[in-house]
């Protein structure tokens, strides 16, 4: 099953190959502002297409997480690691995914506050 989604207003388009295994609903200073929910991917099985220089990142902390979000309507859409994590990960937020498609799929609350 192949999942896309899209910001509110398009400028971000994000397409994998499969559902994730669980979600993450982490509790870190910033998933918690956020209310993301995070479905984890290989960088290879994540296309992320934008209209122009549509995303902004975001780095903070450690600096091994960088959040995209969209330039024009401000949805959080994404992260992707930097080079500084050792493991190379695609995030999609899944709040920006119609619930009907994941409703199956088991969220796993994530501790991040106590890092």
């Amino acid at each position: 099953m192949t999942i896309t989604t899209r910001c509110h207003c398009g400028d971000v388009e994000i397409t994998a190959d499969s559902l994730p295994e669980f979600l993450g609903d982490c509790n870190c200073s910033i998933c918690r502002r956020y209310k993301a929910l995070w479905g984890y991917y290989a960088p290879e099985s994540v296309s992320i297409k934008t209209r122009g220089d549509a995303t902004a990142a975001y780095i903070w902390g450690d600096g091994e997480v960088a959040f995209q979000h969209c330039r024009n309507c401000g949805c959080i859409t994404h992260y992707v690691t930097t080079e500084l994590c050792p493991a190379r990960v695609v995030a999609i937020n899944f709040r920006m995914v119609e619930p009907a498609l994941y409703g199956n799929v088991r969220i796993k609350k994530i501790d991040g506050a106590s890092y």
